[in-house]
């Protein structure tokens, strides 16, 4: 005898990446400087991404079940923790085409470009189509903060120019974070962005070496 149908279940995907998220100090820092080159003419509606939206990308996955994320979140803990603590700084600005306006990035370049090699390395057991490897000869596999992707607009391209020798204060990254991105689902149509997990940075900091220094703390 058959039994009753039983309700197939359809795995729910989600859109994740893996991001450093800069702390207040940094992040107030930035914005006072946009404040100082910004025209008013840009009007009321701000042609920037929301603040709380800004990241340094480690690794994009695209959509996985969700299913997969704790997996995921095993894999990150596992080759991220061993990383110790590093410090970065926000420094100068750009554009990609036309449209993709960023901030850049200054610092422990050496272990940013192994926290970055950890997240992509654990992506690649859990996602569908393993994500690749940033291609070094396109300028925006270079790691920057996007601030805007309005940056074709006269007002915001002399913005990103004057803010080309900007330099923001140092921070020391102890962790990196899980990030779910639904497109169109934050206010005005940005992205909205909710933490899944935080895997903390957990190394042992080298003994006896130089710690980075920033001209602004000097």
């Amino acid at each position: 005898m058959i039994g009753p149908r039983r309700p197939i279940r359809h795995a729910c995907l989600v859109r994740l990446f893996c991001a450093i998220r800069p702390p207040a100090e940094a992040l107030d820092h930035l914005s006072a400087a946009l404040g100082s080159v910004l025209r008013p003419s840009l009007g009321r509606r701000s042609p920037l991404q929301p603040r709380g939206n800004w990241h340094i990308t480690l690794a994009f996955y695209g959509e996985l079940a969700d299913g997969a994320v704790p997996q995921l979140v095993a894999e990150l803990t596992e080759r991220l923790g061993p990383i110790a603590p590093f410090a970065l700084e926000l420094r100068g600005a750009g554009r990609f085409g036309r449209g993709v306006g960023w901030i850049g990035l200054g610092g422990q370049m050496e272990r940013f470009n192994q926290a970055r090699t950890a997240a992509l390395t654990a992506g690649q057991s859990c996602s569908v189509d393993p994500p690749a490897a940033p291609d070094t000869r396109h300028p925006a596999s270079h790691p920057h903060l996007t601030i805007t992707r309005s940056a074709g607009r006269p007002a915001l391209a002399d913005a990103l120019q004057a803010m080309a020798c900007y330099l923001g204060p140092s921070w020391l990254v102890r962790q990196a974070v899980l990030v779910r991105s639904e497109l169109g689902g934050g206010p005005g149509g940005h992205a909205l962005y909710e933490p899944m997990a935080t895997i903390p940075l957990a190394g042992p900091r080298p003994e006896g070496g130089a710690e980075h220094r920033n001209p602004y703390n000097s």
